[in-house]
């Protein structure tokens, strides 16, 4: 039997109360990984969650490549101050299987999973060890479905 505890949550207030049971049942929130395609709240941040976003990145969000002043250019010199970012230039990040595998998730089961992040559910982890006949039950009480070990 494995040790990863792994459930897919319907939303960031299901993980919340994840890192709420964890924490006031003695285990450290900072061991649980969370694959998501939703930015994660304040509170779940300063859990100390290990957080990857599995979300496609957005182009807005690169930059303009604007001047100093306006968007438009600015005081911007040509050839030597303009920058267009792309995501080319943003280091890729792991493909969702990737991501998976690092929840000892296999990939016969890749499917379900990556299919709960595209429906925008967040998919959440923890090595339990010795302990996992204690954290599964945390999980189903925090509102995963379904909870399995890998």
């Amino acid at each position: 039997m494995g040790t990863m505890v792994v459930g897919i949550f319907p939303d960031h207030d299901s993980l919340v109360k994840l890192t709420d049971v964890l924490t006031s049942n003695g285990f450290s929130a900072d061991k649980l990984r969370v694959i998501s395609s939703e930015t994660p709240t304040d509170h779940l941040i300063r859990t100390g969650i290990q957080f990857t976003y599995s979300g496609e990145a957005e182009y807005s969000a690169i930059g303009s490549g604007g001047g100093i002043i306006t968007a438009m250019g600015g005081t911007s010199v040509p050839g030597l101050t303009e920058y267009n970012p792309s995501l080319e230039t943003i280091e890729s990040r792991p493909s969702v299987e990737d991501l998976l595998v690092e929840l000892n998730i296999p990939g016969s089961r890749f499917e379900g999973y990556a299919k709960a992040l595209d429906d925008e559910r967040s998919v959440a982890g923890y090595p339990a060890g010795a302990n996992v006949e204690k954290v599964k039950p945390l999980f189903a009480s925090a509102g995963g479905n379904p909870v399995d070990v890998f």
